[in-house]
C-alpha cells in the first residue's frame, strides 16, 4: 500500500519553487500596516464618540465639567487623540501612545494615556483624594476589531499563497 496524492500538486510544487517566503513576508507586512492604520482610526473614533468599541466612558464629575467647560471625556486641546499612532517593526506593530511624547506643559502623554485607560487613585497632601475612574480608549477598541484584523491576515496569506 503506497501513498496516493491528490489535488494539484504540480501548483503546490510552482508555487514552493517560487520562493513564497519574500510574499508571505510582504503580505504578512502589508496586513500588519492595515491593522495598525484601522486601529488607530478607530481608536481615535471612539474617542471622538465618547464610546470606544463600543463601550461609553464613565461621565465626567460635574466639577470637571464646569472647569472643562465641557463634558467630553479625553478631549481637552486634543493632543491626547492627535498623539494616537502607530509604528511598524518588521511583522508586529506597536499601536497607542508614544513614550517620548509630551503635552505642551512637559507630561508624558503615555502615563496620561495610562491613567485614563485604567483609571487612577491620587492622595493629595490636602488629605483628600481624587479618583479618576477608568475610560478605556484602547482596549475596547483592538477587542471589538479583532475579528476584522484577523481577515485582514487571513486575505494577506491566502491571496500571497494563491498568486
Amino acid at each position: 500500500m503506497g501513498v496516493e496524492l491528490f489535488g494539484d500538486w504540480e501548483r503546490v510544487r510552482h508555487l514552493l519553487e517560487d520562493q513564497p517566503g519574500a510574499r508571505l513576508a510582504l503580505a504578512i507586512r502589508q496586513a500588519t500596516v492595515k491593522a495598525a492604520i484601522l486601529l488607530v482610526r478607530e481608536i481615535q473614533r471612539g474617542i471622538r464618540s465618547q464610546a470606544p468599541g463600543g463601550q461609553p466612558f464613565v461621565q465626567l464629575a460635574a466639577s470637571t465639567i464646569a472647569r472643562k467647560h465641557s463634558s467630553k471625556a479625553l478631549i481637552d486641546t486634543g493632543f491626547l487623540i492627535n498623539s494616537i499612532t502607530h509604528r511598524i517593526l518588521k511583522d508586529q506593530a506597536f499601536v497607542g501612545l508614544l513614550k517620548t511624547t509630551v503635552s505642551r506643559d512637559g507630561e508624558s502623554v503615555a502615563n496620561i494615556g495610562a491613567v485614563m485607560e485604567y483609571g487612577a487613585t491620587i492622595p493629595m497632601p490636602n488629605g483628600t483624594t481624587i479618583i479618576i475612574p477608568a475610560r478605556p480608549f484602547l482596549h475596547p477598541v483592538m477587542t471589538q476589531h479583532k475579528a476584522a484584523i484577523l481577515k485582514l491576515y487571513r486575505d494577506a496569506l491566502k491571496t500571497a499563497l494563491l498568486e
